[in-house]
């Protein structure tokens, strides 16, 4: 509860501290704040005890404490590694904090109604994110299609938690087990319940731009200012999949009737992600639809839950480690490429090869995403092909060929960037910030066992 506060009011702070100052005067402090509240999550200590608040709408294991801790961390990174912007005022600093605070809401709901003022709470800010570069006629598409289609997915999962409290009579996740537990016993699951539990899965799995809800996410990642792309890439997967997670827990009883449908939509999400990403020719278009191939391959954790020897949690979060990790390095590269070049589609990195460390940073982070031993996107598909691999091996079967179809549209920077010997060199801040995320990339694969709860 109090990286919650911490982060809420960090968010305050920069919104208004910044109104008349250059944004660039905010963003380290917004950086320390966000790191501050992190380490208080991990440290696990309560500086809010003043504060009441029933455990039936919020509260946070130690797991959710890695969760936010996670989150702080990777909105900590996305701010460090992109520039600021030169105009006045740190009012998209503090639209994305007030999002993290939602994500942050999400991660420790225990109750729909905490569960639908997290997702609002994130969502809106990503909204504004998504326009706020009023003079691209992209970026605006992008607001309005993310905007309609989430008020669209959001009345979604409002109706699922009708007929969910309509079926169990009450809104708190921990009491509908014990429903769903009595449902189960019998064998007969009123219609009611199964409605309001795939309407709710809808709504959760819109925000994860899993297939067949991922249509949003091209235009989107595309259109937005690449920062604003690299937060909602990165922090609403963590809180998306974190509070699905939750759901299928609570609904832990009833996973011999939902295992199939999530493994058909964890094989829909790998083959689309996958099969469309080969055929782009925008790197941020690429980068889309490889998030929506990661997404099925986290939806393979689900099939994890009530198998006693599997730890569910700790494999999600050592994947999202992974993931959050190298998108937002692929993220900064893109940027940076698009300013050096003004192109883009995939020459912009033409000529990256003539600085060796930079292009052995964007290596190693493109390397990770496609999951190469050695790095952390490996680490986190091992653990989870591995773990999954008995209960469904048809899935994790499309998860390895999705995998081996993947190497081929992310080695296509790599081809560019060998492309000519053309100068170019990146700032020297840009380079420090990326080689720490290479590093951290190559210690999580080397040592997966140490970020493991």
């Amino acid at each position: 509860m109090s990286a919650l506060l911490i982060v809420f009011a960090a968010a305050i702070l920069v919104l208004f501290l910044g109104i008349n100052k250059p944004e660039s005067a905010m963003k380290w402090p917004s950086v320390i704040l966000l790191l501050l509240a992190g380490s208080v999550a991990l440290s696990g200590v309560d500086l809010a005890t003043w504060l009441t608040v029933p455990e039936s709408m919020i509260s946070y294991s130690s797991m959710d404490q890695l969760f936010v801790a996670l989150l702080c961390g990777i909105g900590a990174l996305v701010i460090a590694v992109f520039d600021a912007l030169s105009s006045k005022g740190s009012d998209r600093l503090g639209l994305m904090m007030l999002s993290l605070t939602g994500a942050v809401m999400l991660v420790g709901q225990e109750n729909l109604v905490m569960m639908f003022l997290g997702i609002e709470v994130m969502s809106i800010p990503l909204y504004v994110l998504a326009g706020s570069d009023k003079q691209n006629i992209f970026s605006n598409e992008a607001a309005i299609k993310y905007f309609l289609l989430g008020a669209f997915s959001t009345a979604i999962l409002l109706l699922g938690s009708a007929f969910l409290y309509g079926a169990t009579g009450t809104l708190v996740l921990q009491s509908m087990t014990h429903k769903a537990s009595m449902y189960a016993h019998f064998g007969v699951y009123p219609p009611m319940l199964i409605a309001g539990l795939v309407l709710l899965a809808v709504g959760l799995l819109f925000k994860v731009s899993a297939v067949p809800f991922h249509f949003w996410a091209p235009d989107v990642y595309e259109g937005s200012p690449t920062r604003s792309t690299a937060f909602m890439a990165t922090i609403v997967k963590i809180a998306g999949f974190s509070a699905l997670l939750r759901v299928a827990v609570a609904f832990e009883p009833m996973s011999l009737w939902y295992q199939n449908g999530v493994a058909i939509l964890a094989i829909l999400s790998i083959v689309v992600g996958n099969m469309m990403g080969l055929v782009q020719s925008s790197p941020k278009r690429m980068l889309a639809y490889s998030s929506i191939a990661h997404a099925g391959y986290m939806l393979l954790v689900l099939l994890l839950v009530g198998q006693a020897q599997f730890e569910a949690d700790s494999i999600l979060y050592l994947y999202l480690v992974a993931y959050s990790i190298a998108s937002t390095g692929a993220f900064a590269w893109i940027e940076w490429a698009t300013q050096r070049s003004g192109k883009m589609d995939f020459s912009m990195f033409n000529g990256l090869s003539s600085n060796r460390w930079a292009i052995v940073n964007m290596v190693i982070v493109f390397l990770s995403l496609a999951g190469i031993p050695l790095t952390a996107g490996f680490a986190g598909k091992y653990y989870l092909f591995a773990s999954a691999f008995s209960i469904h091996p048809l899935a994790v079967g499309f998860a390895l060929l999705g995998s081996l179809l993947s190497i081929a549209y992310y080695f296509r920077a790599f081809r560019f960037a060998f492309a000519d010997t053309q100068e170019s060199k990146p700032s020297e801040k840009f380079s420090w910030v990326l080689m720490l995320v290479s590093v951290a990339i190559l210690l999580v694969g080397c040592a997966p066992m140490w970020f493991m709860p």
